[in-house]
């Protein structure tokens, strides 16, 4: 366990250093950059020291401290993901047993063929049909940002509804319902390969475990079909979801990168696309760095937790 931790831990510092050369060869592309007036090695060092304690440099466009501009949207984006993941799992696992359960009738097949579509849906498009269609019909959901203009908030958590219940306003239930308002159309366009991804994977665990040698002995034993579901079946196939549920949400954040930008959403998605407008190559730089560092240590934790929930992960570390 503890040489695959370490095994784990060496690769992620491998991609870490190259993010840093990526991050930094953006950086030298920008003609005003500081580290022109350095050499080689000494300006990469001085680039990676400054990583190190924080300093992420200032911004062209405003004149703030990049770190500070990446700390106030990054919780906005997390927010979304963590939406369409909840919205994903109570859609998408229902659904992927009902198919495991019915894998030989119509209504089965065709969910099994919806999961495997997760990956291959326009989503920049299809949140576009969305939003004009939600717009057309002048539903709630098809308002874009973040909260209503008429509406003023001080930042403090940087998650609108914890700081709307920390905020001393009479309109907090008001201000409460703009948010959802806003992010309901734009977690609802994420779910969407999200819950396709939680039905093949819940179907294909499920199929997995209906195949093993203690359900067909609880079948001779007479025991009813909802027995064997709740005794075996569901207790091996959801724990195995966890640390799926993990992966899934680095898909949601890939995703969330465009569908910021047409919900004017202020995440880091909408975020980095303004600094490529603006050509700001310090922004650009930093918030590869951000998002790159956030999917490694996204991908850290799902390895981790992997290899403690499941002991043939265990086993297939120790043999390679």
């Amino acid at each position: 366990m503890l040489l695959a931790l370490i095994r784990r831990l060496f690769l992620t510092l491998i991609t870490l250093f190259i993010l840093t050369l990526i991050s930094y060869n953006i950086l030298l592309r920008d003609p005003l950059n500081h580290f022109m007036d350095l050499q080689g090695i000494n300006a990469y060092m001085s680039y990676v020291e400054g990583l190190a304690q924080g300093d992420l440099g200032i911004s062209y466009s405003n004149g703030e401290a990049i770190a500070n501009q990446i700390l106030n949207v990054f919780p906005a984006t997390i927010s979304l993901c963590i939406t369409a993941l909840l919205v994903s799992l109570i859609i998408g696992l229902p659904l992927g047993l009902f198919s495991a359960a019915f894998r030989n009738h119509l209504s089965g097949k065709v969910l099994a063929t919806l999961g495997s579509l997760s990956l291959a849906l326009p989503m920049y498009w299809l949140a576009i049909v969305v939003l004009y269609y939600a717009s057309s019909n002048q539903w709630a959901i098809s308002a874009v940002g973040e909260l209503h203009p008429i509406y003023e908030i001080s930042p403090v958590t940087g998650f609108r509804l914890l700081d709307i219940f920390l905020a001393d306003s009479p309109y907090k239930l008001k201000m409460m319902q703009s948010v959802l308002h806003h992010l309901a159309l734009p977690a609802l366009i994420l779910s969407v390969p999200a819950t396709l991804e939680v039905i093949r994977f819940t179907r294909q665990r499920a199929e997995y475990v209906m195949k093993q040698n203690y359900i067909k002995v609880a079948q001779t034993r007479g025991w009813s079909p909802f027995k064997i579901w709740r005794a075996h079946i569901l207790h091996n196939t959801l724990p195995a979801l966890i640390p799926m549920s993990a992966r899934n949400f680095t898909l949601i954040f890939a995703f969330s990168m465009l569908i910021e930008n047409i919900f004017s959403w202020g995440g880091i998605g909408l975020w980095l696309i303004n600094a490529l407008s603006a050509q700001d190559y310090n922004a650009i730089s930093a918030g590869v760095m951000a998002i790159g560092l956030f999917v490694l240590v996204m991908d850290l934790l799902v390895g981790v937790i992997t290899t403690v929930l499941d002991p043939s992960q265990k086993k297939d570390w120790y043999v390679k």
